[in-house]
C-alpha cells in the first residue's frame, strides 16, 4: 500500500513538472518603429554637403537607394530608405560617417554623385579618400563648384569636440569657404550683390561678438572657439562694408528660402523686398559646440509677378552643431527690468547682487543660475529693499523680474517667464493631438500694463485693429498665461501699436491718445546696421518682445507719465 502511495505520488509530480514544462508565457507582439535600428558607431569624420549631392558608395558599395522620381509625380517626395539612410535613403544636408565603413588604415573611399530624372541634366559625381582620425575630428564639406569658383570640391575643416570651460556657457566660431559665383543672377532691382571678402560674427543688433571671430578670411578659413553665455541668439555675419550674408530658410515657411539677388533680403513680392535678411534665431545650449559655416549656398528667387522662380547660389551661411548638448535640466535666465518712475533699480537674488544701475524704462543683461527656490529683491540706488518675490525657479526657462508700482504707488515685483522657443499653437488637429509649429525667425511681442490709473487697456494697431485676447483688457500687474504672444511676418506691413483705455464689455474703448504712439522701427535696435551699406529699413526686427505700459496716467508729469517702453529677450 505504502509502495502505491509513493508512485501515485511519483506520477503527481511528474504530472506537475509536465504541466509546467508545457506552460508558455504569453508575450504581446511589439513593433519596432524606430527608423534606424542597428546600432552603429559613427567615426571622427562628418560629411557637409553643399553641393547637392544625393547618392553616396562607399568603398564600391551604393549606400544610398539611387532612386530618382519626376517632381511632379504624386510620389515625388516618397524614397525608399536604406539601412544607411533610413528615412529616405538620400543623402542630406550632414552625415556622420559609420566607423565601419573605415578600413584598418582608417580610410574610406567614397563616391558622392547627384542623380536626377533626366540623365544628361546636371548628373555629377566626385570621388574622395576620407581619413579618420581619433585625435583630430573632421569635416569635409562637399563644395558646389560647378557654380563657383575659389574653392576645392572638397575642403577638410578640423572640428572641436572639447566642452566649454564653464558649464553654462557654449562655444562657437566661424569657418569661411565664401567662393566667387559663376553667371550671377539678375533680378528686377539689379545684378546679384558680391558678398565676397573677410566675415565676422556679430550679435542681432550688429555688435560684434568677440576680435578672434573678426574678419575671418577665405585664406584664413577659420576663427578659433569662442565661450559665450548659454541663450537664444540671433547671430549675423558681416563683411568689413556692413553687408550681412543670408542663411537659406527652413522648412518653416517656403518664402524665407527665397532671396532677392540684389540685396540678399527676403522679397515680399516680385516687386517689393522686405529688407530683411534671414538669419535663424534658436537656443545655443549650455555645453553646445557650433560653428558658423560661411560657403556658397543655393536660394531660390522670383523671376516674374506670378510665383515662378530660378535658382542661384550665393555666399551664405549656416548654423552647425558640432557637440549636440543633453538637455539642460540645470540652469535658467534670469534679467531685471525697471517699471518704477523715480528709481534706479538693483536686483539681488539670495544674497547675490546680480545687477544695478537700472534706469527707469530700462532692461538690465541676463545672468545664468542654477534651478531652486529663490527670494529675488529689487533694490534702490542706496540698496534698500523695495520689493520682494520668492518662488522656485526652472531649469529651461527665462524670467525677467519687473519693478513696477501697485495701483497707490508701493512697489511690486513681478516674475513673468518668457517663451523664446518660437513655437506656436496651431488649433487640436483631428487625431486629438495638439499642432504646434515651430519657426527659427519669428516675431512674437507680448504685453503688460505696469501703470498707475489705467486699469484696462487694450493694445491695437492702426484704427483700433486688434487681433487676439492676448492684448485685450490687460489689467495693472497681471501678464496674459495662455497664448501671451502676438506673431509677426518678415513680410510684413508698416504698423502703429496704440493704447486704448477699454472694459471688459467695451472693446476696444477710447483711444489714449495722451500715451505715445509705439511705431514699428522702434523694434529695430540698430538702424545703422542697414544704413552703413545702404541698404533699406526693415519694418521690424525678429525676435521676442515686451511692451510694456509704464508709468501714470494719474497727476502726471513729463517724468513719470504712462508710456509704452520695449525690453527684447532674444540677442
Amino acid at each position: 500500500m505504502r509502495t502505491l502511495s509513493y508512485k501515485i505520488l511519483s506520477l503527481c509530480f511528474c504530472l506537475t513538472l509536465l504541466a509546467q514544462a508545457c506552460k508558455k508565457d504569453k508575450i504581446d507582439t511589439k513593433v519596432d518603429n524606430r527608423i534606424l535600428t542597428e546600432n552603429r558607431v559613427n567615426s571622427n569624420v562628418r560629411i557637409i554637403n553643399f553641393a547637392g549631392f544625393n547618392q553616396v558608395v562607399a568603398n564600391g558599395d551604393s549606400l544610398t537607394s539611387f532612386i530618382v522620381r519626376p517632381s511632379t509625380g504624386p510620389d515625388s517626395y516618397k524614397y525608399p530608405g536604406t539601412s544607411y539612410f533610413p528615412t529616405d535613403g538620400r543623402l542630406g544636408q550632414t552625415w556622420s560617417v559609420p566607423q565601419n565603413l573605415f578600413s584598418q588604415q582608417e580610410t574610406a573611399t567614397l563616391k558622392f554623385g547627384v542623380r536626377n530624372i533626366n540623365e544628361t541634366n546636371g548628373n555629377f559625381d566626385i570621388s574622395m579618400v576620407a581619413k579618420n582620425d581619433y585625435n583630430t575630428p573632421t569635416d569635409y564639406v562637399l563644395m558646389p563648384t560647378r557654380y563657383t569658383n575659389g574653392q576645392s570640391e572638397v575642403v577638410a575643416i578640423p572640428r572641436g569636440v572639447a566642452s566649454p570651460s564653464k558649464p553654462d556657457h557654449f562655444k562657437i566660431r566661424i569657418v569661411n569657404l565664401s567662393a566667387n559665383i559663376n553667371n550671377p543672377a539678375y533680378g528686377l532691382s539689379g545684378p546679384q550683390e558680391d558678398l565676397r571678402g573677410p566675415v565676422s560674427l556679430a550679435f542681432a543688433d550688429g555688435t560684434l561678438v568677440n576680435n578672434a571671430t573678426n574678419n575671418i578670411t577665405a585664406a584664413a578659413k577659420v576663427s578659433e572657439y569662442v565661450e559665450l553665455p548659454y541663450g537664444t541668439y540671433q547671430f549675423r555675419v558681416l563683411l568689413q562694408d556692413g553687408k550681412q550674408l543670408p542663411s537659406p530658410g527652413s522648412s518653416e515657411d517656403y518664402s524665407l528660402g527665397l532671396i532677392d539677388p540684389a540685396t540678399s533680403s527676403i522679397p515680399k513680392d516680385y516687386y517689393k523686398v522686405s529688407h530683411q535678411v534671414y538669419a535663424p534665431i534658436q537656443t545655443y545650449q549650455p555645453g553646445g559646440v557650433y560653428t558658423i559655416l560661411v560657403a556658397p549656398q543655393r536660394f531660390d528667387y522670383l523671376v516674374d509677378d506670378i510665383g515662378n522662380n530660378s535658382f542661384l547660389y550665393q555666399n551664405a551661411f549656416r548654423v552647425i552643431t558640432d557637440v549636440s548638448a543633453p538637455a539642460n535640466q540645470t540652469y535658467f535666465r534670469l534679467q531685471a527690468a525697471n517699471a518704477m518712475a523715480g528709481q534706479v533699480m538693483g536686483l539681488r537674488v539670495n544674497g547675490k547682487l546680480l545687477s544695478n544701475n537700472i534706469a527707469y524704462g530700462s532692461g538690465s543683461d541676463y545672468a545664468n543660475l542654477i534651478k531652486g527656490n529663490y527670494t529675488v529683491e529689487a533694490l534702490d540706488a542706496s540698496g534698500n529693499v523695495l520689493a520682494t518675490s520668492t518662488q522656485e525657479l526652472r531649469p529651461s526657462q527665462n524670467y525677467t523680474a519687473w519693478l513696477h508700482p501697485d495701483q497707490t504707488g508701493k512697489a511690486k515685483l513681478l516674475l513673468v517667464a518668457n517663451d523664446l522657443s518660437g513655437t506656436s499653437f496651431m488649433g487640436p488637429t483631428d487625431d486629438a493631438t495638439y499642432a504646434r509649429q515651430a519657426k527659427k525667425f519669428f516675431f512674437s511681442k507680448r504685453f503688460l500694463n505696469l501703470s498707475i490709473g489705467n486699469p484696462y487697456i487694450t493694445f491695437t494697431f492702426d484704427n483700433g485693429q486688434y487681433n487676439s485676447n492676448a492684448v485685450v483688457n490687460i489689467q495693472p500687474g497681471l501678464p496674459v498665461f495662455e497664448q501671451p504672444y502676438i506673431s509677426g511676418f518678415a513680410t510684413g506691413e508698416a504698423y502703429n501699436i496704440l493704447a486704448y483705455r477699454s472694459k471688459p464689455n467695451v472693446v476696444p474703448g477710447t483711444w489714449a491718445n495722451d500715451i505715445e504712439t509705439l511705431t514699428h522701427d522702434s523694434f529695430i535696435a540698430n538702424k545703422a546696421l542697414y544704413q552703413k551699406p545702404n541698404k533699406g529699413l526693415p519694418v521690424d526686427e525678429p525676435g521676442v518682445y515686451t511692451v510694456a505700459l509704464i508709468g501714470t496716467s494719474t497727476n502726471a508729469t513729463s517724468a513719470n507719465k504712462a508710456k509704452m517702453i520695449i525690453i527684447k529677450h532674444t540677442k
